[in-house]
This record gives C-alpha cells, sequence and structure tokens, in this order.
C-alpha cells in the first residue's frame, strides 16, 4: 500500500496554500485546514495541541503509513509528530521551517495594532522580490479570512516551539525544502536541520522565499515526486 500524503500549512494560511500540488497529488494527498483556519474549532496555542489534532484526525480517517509535508508551522507539527507517533509516519518532508521557530516581536504587535495591515505586512515578508503580484494578492486574500486570535495563537505556537535537541531522534526519510531567499526561516534553519536529522536530504530552490511551493511549483513538484519515487521504492508494499 502506497503511503497516503497528508500536507499540513503553516501559521495563518489554510490548505490554498497547496493549490499548485493538490493538481499534482490531488489523488493520493490529504490537504488539511487546521482548525479555526476556515473549518470549524478554534486555533490552538501550541504545535503539540496540533499534534494531537493530527493524530485524532489519523485514527478517524484510519491513517497509517503516512508521509506529512508540512510548511512552516506545519513543518514543525511534522516534525513533533515524527517524535511523538512515530508509529503512524512512513517519510516526513519540511518546507521552509526549523527546530526553533522564533517570532519577531513586531509581528505580535502588528496583529494586535490592525490585523489588515499586519496581513500585509506579513505577506511582505513570506515571498521573494520575483513572485508574481496575483499570487501575493492571493495571498493576502486568504490570510485576511482566518481571524486575528487564530493567526496570534499560530505565532504563538511558533514562537514555544524548540525540538533543536530531539530533532536527532527523527529516524524516518526527511525530505527539507527551502527558498534561497527565504527571510522567516532562512536557509540557515533547513542547513541545521539536515545536519540534524540522520536520514534527510536538503533541496533549496532559487529565486524563492518562503512560500516556496507557491512561487516555484514545478521546481517544489519535482522535488517531492523524486522523494516519494524514492519511498515507494524502499517500500512497495
Amino acid at each position: 500500500m502506497e503511503p497516503r500524503l497528508l500536507f499540513i500549512h503553516g501559521a495563518g494560511c489554510n490548505h490554498t496554500v497547496w493549490v499548485f500540488q493538490r493538481k499534482v497529488f490531488g489523488k493520493e494527498g490529504v490537504f488539511l485546514d487546521l482548525p479555526g483556519h476556515n473549518v470549524a474549532g478554534r486555533g490552538k496555542r501550541s504545535i503539540y495541541e496540533y499534534v494531537e489534532y493530527i493524530k485524532n484526525f489519523c485514527d478517524k480517517k484510519d491513517l497509517r503509513n503516512v508521509v506529512i509535508i508540512g510548511h512552516s508551522m506545519g513543518g514543525a507539527i511534522a516534525q513533533a509528530f515524527a517524535l511523538k507517533h512515530p508509529e503512524y509516519v512512513k517519510a516526513i518532508v519540511l518546507v521552509s521551517t526549523g527546530a526553533k521557530l522564533k517570532v519577531a516581536p513586531v509581528i505580535f504587535e502588528a496583529i494586535k495594532k490592525n490585523y489588515e495591515d499586519a496581513v500585509e505586512f506579513i505577506v511582505n515578508l513570506l515571498f521573494s522580490n520575483s513572485v508574481k503580484n496575483e499570487i501575493k494578492q492571493k495571498a493576502i486574500s486568504e490570510l485576511k479570512k482566518i481571524r486575528p486570535e487564530v493567526t496570534y495563537g499560530d505565532f504563538e505556537a511558533c514562537n514555544k516551539f524548540d525540538v533543536m535537541k530531539q530533532v536527532t531522534e527523527i529516524k524516518v526519510p526527511t525530505l527539507i525544502i527551502c527558498g534561497a531567499e527565504d527571510l522567516l526561516t532562512p536557509l540557515s534553519y533547513s542547513k541545521h536541520l539536515k545536519g540534524r536529522i540522520p536520514n534527510s536530504r536538503l533541496e533549496v530552490i532559487n529565486n524563492a522565499g518562503h512560500m516556496v511551493m507557491l512561487e516555484k511549483p514545478e521546481e517544489f513538484n519535482e522535488k517531492l515526486t523524486e522523494f516519494l519515487e524514492e519511498i515507494y521504492k524502499r517500500s512497495p508494499n
């Protein structure tokens, strides 16, 4: 049985960040909206609360042998899930993330002061200068749909996240993908993951920022496909 793909978005986002991946991996992928992110429920304030939500989701859907693809906060969830519930996981893909995700105080201040302005400020940090304006505007539109308290809670969860010591205990095959121009989780974060996770490899995509899967979808999908093909070969059944 082939691994199921579980795509997890980042802070203040929803499943639409994977729009270009859905076209390629739609049949084998599950594209989650975390609670409070355009779906019922409240957002969480810790990565481990989201981990338990994912575990419950997998139990309800009877999902095992899962490849978790997590972006930013979703990448933190993927790491924590692989550490806490390895029996569910076949492999993980860590996109624009780190083993520690400290958030600049200015982001919290901006969200509290004026959420719409904060969204535009955050989106300017998410993309490289070469991104098409229509993609940027779509991101602004989607982020504004998320309630301020949910986005604030997500950033709180990221700010508290730290598996710098435990990350060496991740044993499943791991693909790390980073945009070379990522301002929020710079390339050094991904290099650290590569140096600490035993069975991992790093792919850097040029002319892309934090939203690498939206900015360079063909390259991203190619890297992901290559990795999945390797996983399938290792475990054909």
